[in-house]
């Protein structure tokens, strides 16, 4: 029989709240520095003279970065351990990336193309380790009962980054002028400094001792940060048994196609609004984020509600909803539709996300976490990175920059990797029920 167990917001310890709310700055920070690069994709092209096709290869290169270092940072991460120490990880990697990229925003670091794809490569490997790493931390100081809120709330940061990275590309751009487009590199790490001192003097054993003692007498499960086996060979027999539990592995396959849906929107978008729309660099820029300001309220509903009617059941629909949203962009003709479209698709762009952490979550071994989390990423990052070049192909195939069919061709392939991941649910096994009483 299912166990019921309370789970109000209200009892929650604020060793929680305060772990989750660092855990989203981090978050913000890392989609922004990785989103302004897109967000900057027609302003790039034309700086360095880039065909579509030419771009797609560039932003490919920098975006398959992210997967590169996901695996086994995650579990060198898993291996020393979970919970406090976690952010041992996070500190140096955060303030690793972000320095990167504030050295990025000195035309003489990166004044040709080579050096600047080499130091947004550096960006991006850190910033894809990064993220398993801080999805596990957030996992690790909230109870299991409220892990779909508290990935959904900690992942509403990757709207927020994404919308600061258009709104700080339309700033620059218009004060400072196209020229100076890399002054959008400074914020990040100005902001991560004092973060990160903050966050490694406050993740300590003593802390998350209190937090796991407090959620066990409110009637809630701790999670379990226990480290690693540290036999020899362990941590790649544990890797190869999380790849083969087969909710994982159809998640990742889902995580895949999806992330090749929202980074094609955000290769996409920006030049189609610039190039077909006849806005302008700053105005598509701006423009080209609508979607994140419902993708916000996104990631509060769906994952919230895939922790009642289960995750599952939740991915199918927001994949059906996601293929619909983003083949009726071939409907939207007017700036209106487009913001229209934008917002109904910016409804479950986001969302997905959390819900796919939780997946892996709830479905591995307590010491493998974060390895769950960093093989859902690297098939995130494996799509995202593929789908840059894939866009670019298309949009060059039917035309060129300029030819509307091009873009009509990319937004119904996006519909069709989106239906697909979808399907690749129907697949997986239901989890053991566990029924919540939300009192929150």
């Amino acid at each position: 029989m299912a166990t019921i167990k309370k789970a109000s917001l209200r009892s929650i310890h604020r060793h929680s709240w305060v772990s989750l709310l660092v855990c989203w700055m981090i978050w913000i920070l890392n989609a922004y520095d990785r989103e302004i690069v897109l967000r900057l994709g027609p302003t790039i092209s034309k700086h360095f003279d880039l065909s579509a096709d030419q771009w797609g290869t560039v932003a490919t290169v920098v975006m398959l970065a992210l997967a590169l270092l996901d695996i086994p940072g995650s579990m060198w991460s898993d291996r020393y351990g979970g919970g406090w120490k976690r952010a041992r990880f996070q500190v140096p990697l955060v303030l690793g990336y972000t320095a990167i990229s504030f050295l990025s925003g000195f035309k003489a670091l990166s004044g040709n193309l080579a050096t600047f794809i080499a130091l947004r490569v550096g960006v991006n490997l850190g910033a894809g380790w990064g993220e398993p790493v801080g999805v596990s931390n957030t996992a690790e100081w909230w109870p299991v009962e409220r892990r779909g809120f508290a990935l959904g709330a900690h992942h509403t940061g990757y709207p927020i980054g994404a919308m600061l990275s258009g709104i700080v590309a339309s700033f620059v751009i218009t004060v400072f002028g196209e020229e100076n487009w890399r002054y959008v590199f400074f914020f990040a790490f100005v902001v991560a400094l004092p973060l990160m001192i903050f966050w490694a003097r406050y993740s300590t054993a003593e802390r998350i001792t209190a937090l796991y003692v407090d959620i066990a007498a409110k009637g809630m499960t701790p999670p379990d940060s226990a480290p690693a086996s540290q036999v020899k060979g362990e941590a790649w027999r544990t890797f190869i048994a999380t790849l083969r539990n087969r909710n994982i592995a159809l998640t990742a396959g889902n995580t895949m196609l999806t992330q090749v849906v929202y980074m094609g929107v955000n290769i996409v978008l920006p030049a189609y609004l610039y190039n077909i729309a006849g806005l302008s660099l700053a105005e598509s820029a701006g423009m080209s984020v609508v979607f994140t300001l419902t993708g916000i309220l996104g990631q509060l509903v769906w994952p919230s509600l895939s922790d009642i009617i289960g995750r599952r059941t939740t991915l199918i629909i927001c994949g059906l909803w996601m293929a619909a949203s983003v083949g009726a962009f071939y409907f939207a003709n007017t700036l209106t539709l487009i913001i229209v479209v934008q917002l109904l698709f910016g409804l479950v762009a986001n969302a997905v996300w959390p819900i796919y952490y939780a997946v892996a979550c709830d479905s591995a071994e307590p010491s493998a976490t974060s390895t769950a989390n960093g093989i859902i990423t690297t098939a995130m990052f494996i799509g995202g990175g593929l789908a840059p070049m894939l866009m670019g192909s298309l949009i060059a195939m039917g035309g060129g920059w300029t030819t509307l069919h091009g873009y009509t061709v990319c937004f119904f392939v996006m519909a069709g990797c989106a239906l697909g991941g979808a399907l690749l649910q129907l697949f997986s096994h239901r989890p053991p029920a566990m029924a919540v009483q939300l009192d929150s």
